[in-house]
């Protein structure tokens, strides 16, 4: 399972107790005639709250170690989710604040708890809801229909010294497991979320461009890739043989 997809799945989680959370609220607040017991209601809204930050924390985490390993430049998507995940933060510690401190507040409490459901709605949407949409819930086969649709940008071939000792080799897999194996498989054909790496340069064409499996065009797909891979054109040249150094002994 790759943690795309395992993400989103969390993600579907934040969503189920966004909507609880404002379920109880409403029948807690909502109802001159009460419907249910509310001190149980109390305790399911209390229990759901400690659910939620939990798992905002789980995702946070996965999002913030793919920032940091791959030094991707975040997309707009990804901006709007970081967004929101900071407002959300503000917002829950603001309404633990009303409960707990400053209660003469209290009343603006339920608005809070809407708008921590309405973002929480909006940053799924922008995140996992849209991995989930384009591979319908994780299909290999749908993803690549789904990439496919996009246009190829234009490359620039660079001419690479194909390098085969083991310091560079060495070097190439450290860089490998730093920067690809969050959305590739090195040691098999697996689709995470993006194709296997086994065996890639002994192959006659690369898995997603289909251009000739060459060093020039597994290194230029690294700097200027195709379809939906982030770039790492950040990375010196040096390092980018050493990738491609590491892939030529899969």
């Amino acid at each position: 399972m790759s943690v795309f997809f395992l993400k989103s799945l969390l993600g579907i989680g934040i969503l189920v107790s966004a909507v609880v959370a404002v379920f109880t609220m409403l029948e807690i607040f909502g109802r001159s005639e009460k419907k249910y017991d509310i001190e149980k209601l109390k305790k399911i809204h209390r229990a759901n709250g400690i659910l939620y930050f939990i798992l905002f924390l789980f995702i946070s985490y996965f999002c913030i170690e793919y920032i940091i390993k791959t030094k991707m430049e975040p997309s707009a998507r990804a901006l709007f989710h970081s967004l929101s995940a900071v407002v959300i933060v503000i917002l829950l510690a603001l309404k633990v604040s009303i409960v707990r401190v400053y209660r003469q507040f209290y009343n603006q409490v339920k608005i809070i708890g809407f708008l921590i459901a309405l973002i929480s709605f909006a940053m799924f949407a922008a995140s996992g809801g849209y991995y989930l949409l384009i591979t319908k819930f994780g299909s290999d086969k749908a993803f690549m229909e789904a990439v496919s649709l996009k246009k190829e940008p234009v490359k620039e071939t660079v001419k690479i010294v194909l390098k085969t000792d083991p310091q560079s080799i060495g070097k190439g897999k450290e860089l490998y497991e730093s920067k690809c194996y969050f959305c590739h498989d090195a040691y098999s054909n697996k689709r995470e979320v993006g194709p296997g790496h086994k065996g890639i340069l002994k192959n006659p064409l690369l898995p997603v461009s289909k251009k000739p499996a060459t060093p020039e065009n597994a290194a230029n797909q690294i700097r200027n890739p195709y379809k939906d891979m982030p770039s790492f054109s950040y990375l010196l040249d040096e390092d980018v043989e050493n990738i491609v150094a590491f892939l030529n002994t899969l």
